[in-house]
């Protein structure tokens, strides 16, 4: 009898405390049930188990647990029929890129071989098909479980740019003095997944070719023959015309002479002039030219202007 109220003492105690808020006593609650209702749609009802448990662990009365903290067991929700397979159903959003799992080693990283390991994840949404809205998971989750949110992934390792050799150096671009020669290569493989970049694929450098010649000894100047002698036209008009011009400025300086001893001196060396001229013929010679074609012309042999 006294062991029984120690016992009872005991727990009136322990009781006290969790009165206090020292949480002698908790109460867990299970799973909810399957809704239920006797119509399909937001109408339904799901309850769960709710009771009173000792912080040791054990069960004890409702009393026994402050009812003011009791959680509910009971809810409303959407009762799923079959007909509900036609109107919702699971969205599956795209898997995102793929992140390293964060390792906890401080170790310095071994050289990428085949790749790192990551994760993805991505959304899942149930929704109503015909007004594209979201619904409860809990509706899809009655047709189909729900899909996995995030999967095991592999980043592949970096890949530099490759390049091919380079090409041999062309020919000079000029063929004499200084010009520019280059070469090329090509790529082999482009970079991926963060490798660094491609270089340059062309070089030039400067080339040295044979000396040019300068500019005065490009050019040269043809020479044709002399043509043959002659004497246009115009040429003898005007002699012509000076011929007798001297005649006339003879006859005046006659004139103006009044010695009729002087007068007679001159005529007769007039005609003493006439005479030598029609006995020697070198009288008669008159003074004509002649030409010849003068060309500049370059390397080729092509005519240039003179200048």
């Amino acid at each position: 009898m006294n062991l029984g109220v120690g016992a009872g003492s005991a727990m009136a105690s322990n009781l006290m405390c969790w009165e206090g808020g020292l949480r002698a006593g908790i109460q867990p609650q299970g799973p909810w049930g399957r809704c239920m209702g006797d119509e399909c749609g937001p109408g339904g009802i799901q309850t769960r188990a709710v009771w009173c448990a000792h912080v040791e662990g054990w069960t004890t009365l409702h009393s026994n647990c402050k009812q003011a903290g009791r959680p509910s067991n009971q809810q409303n929700c959407f009762k799923v029929c079959d007909w509900h397979k036609e109107l919702y159903d699971w969205r599956l959003g795209p898997w995102n890129q793929c992140q390293p799992v964060i390792s906890k080693s401080l170790e310095k990283p071994l050289e990428c071989i085949k790749g790192e390991e990551g994760i993805q994840v991505r959304e899942i949404t149930c929704i109503q098909k015909d007004k594209d809205l979201p619904a409860e998971d809990i509706i899809c989750e009655y047709f189909e479980p729900k899909p996995l949110l995030e999967q095991a992934c592999l980043i592949p390792c970096q890949q530099d740019c490759i390049v091919s050799e380079f090409s041999p150096w062309s020919e000079c671009s000029k063929t004499c003095g200084s010009g520019l020669q280059h070469r090329t290569r090509h790529v082999v493989a482009p970079p991926q997944f963060g490798g660094s970049g491609c270089p340059n694929l062309t070089e030039f450098q400067v080339c040295q070719s044979s000396p040019c010649e300068v500019e005065e000894s490009m050019y040269s100047l043809q020479v044709g023959p002399w043509s043959a002698c002659s004497m246009p036209h115009s040429r003898q008009v005007r002699q012509a015309r000076r011929r007798g011009k001297n005649k006339d400025r003879e006859k005046d300086r006659g004139k103006g002479v009044k010695d009729p001893e002087a007068r007679e001196l001159i005529k007769k060396k007039r005609n003493r002039n006439r005479q030598n001229r029609q006995e020697n013929k070198y009288w008669d010679i008159q003074i004509g030219y002649q030409t010849r074609e003068v060309m500049c012309t370059n390397k080729t042999g092509k005519a240039v202007d003179l200048r």
